[in-house]
């Protein structure tokens, strides 16, 4: 007998925003549920896709070899029940893989909350204090001024959107991006920054601040590792204003890219002119 009588629900979708920055992550069915938001929504209300999206239209070898090995190990340890379909058996696997990336996800976005918390006199979490703490004292020692969080950003030029963690300037007033990243840590291994992250911190640079003073090395930029496995461990890795110039030329390109290979355009959509 089948074991499974309806297929499990997996994730997908790309994040998408209006031309004004609201989320349209999700669209309404007719029965009053959510689903993920597709390319063909996207065309007929002219929304703008994510820097993430237009990202992803890269493969990233690292990623995709833990992807593969996490799901031959689950379907290793997970054989397929008496009488269960293949599609069952591979859904059920791959929900099953989709776990643990959404297990890190929630604890992401609760470090992120729970920092943004801090810079607004909110409570914290005691379980999450010493995770963050590290965070806390790296602004304090460095005299950072943080000026923006959870910054929604549309760049209406080049036709993305996305929302930047901080925007902030040094003690003698040097812009800078910050994306915190949280990320499982083994010791003694050095943390490094993952393909195209150094883009994404560009894309943002370039929005918020302008083109002119990404281009004119003006604007600095780091992403901030908050280890989820080695409590209280925190790097950081910098990104100078010269690296960002070039990043951006590049992001540049890959939105081009992405625009062509979709054949879509948000800036000259019906909604958007």
């Amino acid at each position: 007998m089948a074991i499974l009588t309806e297929k499990p629900k997996r994730g997908g979708g790309g994040h998408w925003y209006t031309n004004t920055g609201q989320a349209r992550h999700t669209m309404k069915t007719k029965s009053g549920s959510e689903r993920n938001t597709t390319l063909r929504d996207a065309r007929k209300l002219g929304l703008y896709p994510s820097v993430t999206t237009l990202l992803g239209l890269f493969a990233k070898p690292g990623l995709d070899r833990w992807i593969k090995d996490q799901l031959l190990r689950i379907a290793f340890e997970n054989p397929a029940k008496l009488d269960e379909s293949y599609e069952n058996y591979a859904d059920r696997c791959l929900v099953a893989q989709e776990k643990p990336v959404e297990q890190a996800a929630s604890f992401g976005t609760k470090v992120h909350d729970a920092i943004e918390a801090y810079f607004t006199g909110q409570h914290i979490p005691d379980e999450l204090l010493e995770y963050i703490q590290p965070a806390l004292d790296w602004k304090q020692d460095n005299g950072l001024n943080f000026i923006e969080f959870e910054k929604m950003l549309v760049n209406l030029e080049h036709g993305f959107a996305g929302t930047v963690d901080i925007v902030g300037q040094g003690g003698e007033g040097q812009k800078f991006i910050v994306d915190w990243k949280t990320r499982k840590t083994k010791k003694g291994v050095k943390v490094t920054s993952y393909d195209f992250q150094i883009h994404q911190i560009a894309a943002y640079g370039a929005t918020y601040w302008g083109e002119d003073d990404i281009l004119n090395h003006r604007v600095h930029g780091a992403n901030c590792y908050i280890s989820s496995t080695e409590p209280g461990r925190f790097e950081v890795v910098r990104y100078s204003p010269e690296d960002l110039a070039k990043a951006w030329k590049v992001f540049r390109s890959i939105c081009s890219v992405w625009r062509s290979l979709k054949n879509y355009d948000p800036r000259i959509s019906p909604q958007n002119v």
